[in-house]
């Protein structure tokens, strides 16, 4: 929490505007990447209590298990990164998520690649 007590330090003495200028999100790219069963339990459970708003970049192996039964309860919306390759011989994946599935990688429609972002349905 040192980088956010910092910044909301900062922003007190310099008065961003706004209300509440001083909520600031944190974005993670692959915090559990190479953690240990505990510690990957110990940084889901403190991650959602550092900040208002957290978006967190994981690949399927590192949501799985205790990282997410620790942060599932504070999430707020999901989203997956389709993919979308050009090559004809490329490996499709799926994942599944609140018993929908999702294409992770798939061929391309058309010949171009690209990346989509997709919103999981956590209502059903």
């Amino acid at each position: 929490g040192g980088i956010i007590d910092r910044v909301r330090d900062w922003s007190q003495e310099h008065s961003l505007m706004g209300p509440d200028s001083s909520t600031f999100p944190i974005v993670m790219d692959s915090p559990f990447g190479s953690l240990d069963e505990i510690y990957r339990r110990r940084i889901a459970n403190i991650l959602p209590r550092l900040a208002n708003q957290l978006v967190v970049l994981v690949t399927q192996t590192q949501w799985r298990g205790e990282v997410a039964d620790e942060i599932l309860s504070f999430l707020g919306k999901e989203y997956v990164l389709t993919y979308n390759s050009p090559k004809s011989d490329c490996e499709e994946d799926v994942i599944e998520l609140g018993g929908n599935r999702y294409d992770l990688v798939r061929r391309s429609p058309n010949q171009f690649e690209y990346t989509e972002i997709v919103e999981v349905d956590n209502d059903s």
